[in-house]
């Protein structure tokens, strides 16, 4: 196969050898795939800038035998200032990880680039990034069909309302008190959260709420989504331990 230029972003990158990586990139292209970078470990390479996690960049690949090799790249965005903040960079890393655990090998999603692409410019400068992060979690729900249902009870179909919602992913989304009062594991959204969840889910903006409601409804979008993955990402503990005594939330 002839070389390709690509435009990637890098989900993961690991040690090879004594100077090289391996990197798993998100190309626009191509989807995922894994490349060799050589030397790029060495303080001196020309890739290592471009071979760092969250980095979006320009490569040059040639065809090798088990992986494709890195032979050029220009850095596009950087990142740097992720280096900064400690709670977006690990969000940051966690949305790199989620994206991974999403694709398979060289299947392209132009969507789900722009929209992990998006998420990682605005961790850079977010005040909130677990809301960041909630918003990504939430569309990727919605463009891979977990969407909870949130208007009328996931069980008896019945009409939900009141201050407190009760919440079992699952069940498959919002329970009325009745069905909520035989079930373990609920978890509880202000009305806030719920009316905010919604809005999302139908397309409209909203803006950041204000706690509690913004940690619930980051917490129920996680777990929900973590139950149809049916697995956990390897940066959740530290990200949500993070949260937890930065703002006293519940970690997940």
């Amino acid at each position: 196969m002839p070389p390709v230029n690509v435009q990637a972003i890098v989900l993961r990158r690991r040690a090879l050898g004594e100077a090289d990586k391996v990197l798993t990139l998100f190309t626009r292209e191509m989807g995922k795939l894994s490349a060799i970078a050589k030397g790029a470990r060495k303080p001196t390479s020309k890739l290592a800038g471009a071979t760092e996690t969250c980095v979006r960049a320009r490569f040059h690949l040639a065809q090798g035998k088990t992986f494709w090799i890195v032979t050029q790249a220009s850095v596009e965005r950087a990142r740097a200032k992720l280096h900064r903040l400690l709670v977006n960079a690990t969000a940051a890393i966690y949305a790199c990880e989620l994206v991974d655990c999403l694709l398979e090998e060289n299947v392209p999603d132009e969507e789900l680039f722009d929209l992990l692409s998006d998420t990682l410019d605005e961790l850079e400068i977010s005040e909130h990034p677990m809301w960041t992060l909630c918003l990504l979690e939430n569309a990727i729900m919605l463009q891979q069909g977990y969407t909870p249902v949130l208007e009328t009870c996931a069980r008896c179909a019945k009409t939900v309302d009141g201050e407190q919602i009760a919440f079992q992913p699952g069940s498959g989304g919002v329970l009325c008190a009745s069905c909520a009062r035989a079930e373990n594991h609920v978890v509880m959204l202000p009305r806030l959260a719920w009316l905010t969840w919604r809005v999302l889910n139908a397309g409209g903006h909203v803006d950041f709420p204000e706690e509690p409601a913004a940690g619930e409804l980051e917490r129920a979008v996680h777990l929900h989504l973590r139950y149809h993955l049916d697995r956990e990402m390897r940066s959740t503990q530290v990200l949500w331990q993070l949260r937890h005594e930065l703002s006293g939330g519940e970690v997940c």
